[in-house]
């Protein structure tokens, strides 16, 4: 009797919870798109779950995006499908926001899409093909320096200052490519800080970083090999080394106590990277000024580093001329290689478009001058 009697007030409580509960998933399919100037966009409203009250979904932003259409829930159990319309109006980026009513019945905090729109496709093509291009370029650019010391079986003329601040740099990549991109808690927190972000990485930016990581290390295992003519690491590359190990090893164990939420230490990989960026070029530069000599020190990695940067240069103003503006597509591009990677992806999050765009320029440019500087010492000052 007491055990029927407990049952029902179990049922009870739980009807009671039922009939007051809703736990209505609402997304939209696909969540990004990039379309032409002109053309129709048709996205997918997925409805998972239960609501008590009846909700009306409202699609309206008749400035940009030509759509005022509503999608209304019957009280109950949902599992289906709507398709909705766009018709945008102008070239640019743009966040379609539905507005859901009442508010607070769902969680619509990822219930938005964002549309790119261009105004010309064969640009958009064009821009693909340069992408993959300078991705070719920066993927190849280890292989000439790895065949020339195996061909010379010496790595004489190679700064290891380099290299070894280089590898510091490219493994603090792959670790927050690797963590954003397989990791739901970060990419939640992400998601958190920035409610109409997408996850910046994606699975090119993983392949990119880990092979990175491996011309590198291969180049270094090199080192370990062939003839150094007495080259060493440095005692001051190997303080700037201890510097990044000991910062490391702080915000992992912060992140690990929960003193700090593991995005942030992921940001502080990201500085890291960036720092290498800045100080990883003058030890080889200074080596050449030094024996007055680039023998040694492959060239054909500079041009072809070169011209990656110039090609992403390239691919970023033919974006920003097709989408009207410097859409999150634009400055993506730049982010997913050459030695801005980290630096404005971490900026992106953090400071906004302005910053990005300055950031990446900038990086970018000082690359370039470097490339420019190792250009000038093979070419005319140690001919």
């Amino acid at each position: 009797m007491c055990a029927l009697l407990w049952l029902s007030v179990v049922l009870t409580v739980a009807t009671g919870v039922g009939a007051n509960f809703a736990n209505l998933s609402l997304s939209i399919e696909p969540q990004s798109i990039v379309v032409t100037f002109g053309e129709n966009v048709t996205f997918t409203v997925e409805a998972n779950g239960y609501t008590p009250v009846p909700i009306e979904v409202k699609f309206y932003r008749p400035e940009e995006i030509c759509s005022n259409q509503t999608i209304s829930y019957a009280e109950g159990w949902h599992n289906g499908s709507t398709s909705i319309l766009f018709q945008p109006s102008k070239q640019g980026r743009f966040i379609v926001k539905p507005l859901v009513e009442p508010a607070q019945i769902v969680d619509d905090r990822r219930f938005f899409a964002l549309i790119k729109v261009a105004m010309h496709q064969p640009l958009i093509i064009v821009s693909l093909l340069i992408g993959w291009t300078y991705t070719a370029c920066w993927s190849t650019g280890y292989y000439p320096q790895i065949w020339l010391n195996y061909r010379r079986k010496s790595v004489v003329g190679l700064s290891f200052d380099f290299l070894y601040i280089n590898i510091v740099g490219h493994v603090c990549y792959a670790v927050f490519n690797a963590f954003l991109y397989w990791n739901s808690h970060v990419e939640n927190e992400y998601y958190r800080r920035h409610p109409f972000g997408l996850n910046p990485v994606i699975g090119n930016d993983i392949g990119f970083a880990m092979h990175a990581v491996f011309g590198t290390g291969f180049t270094i295992l090199q080192c370990r090999m062939y003839d150094t003519g007495g080259n060493s690491v440095s005692t001051p590359a190997k303080a700037i080394i201890s510097v990044y190990m000991m910062i490391i090893t702080i915000t992992f164990s912060a992140a690990a106590l929960r003193l700090m939420h593991w995005l942030d230490f992921l940001y502080i990989m990201s500085y890291i990277k960036l720092s290498t960026t800045m100080i990883k070029y003058f030890p080889q530069a200074y080596m050449n000024y030094r024996r007055q000599s680039t023998e040694g020190f492959e060239i054909l990695n500079r041009l072809l580093d070169l011209a990656g940067g110039l090609f992403g240069i390239l691919q970023m103003v033919i974006n920003a001329w097709n989408f009207g503006k410097f859409p999150e597509t634009t400055l993506l591009s730049i982010s997913q290689a050459h030695l801005t990677r980290v630096c404005v992806k971490s900026f992106q999050m953090i400071g906004g478009q302005s910053v990005v765009i300055r950031s990446s320029l900038g990086w970018a440019f000082f690359s370039i001058l470097f490339d420019l500087v190792f250009m000038f010492q093979h070419y005319i000052l140690y001919r």
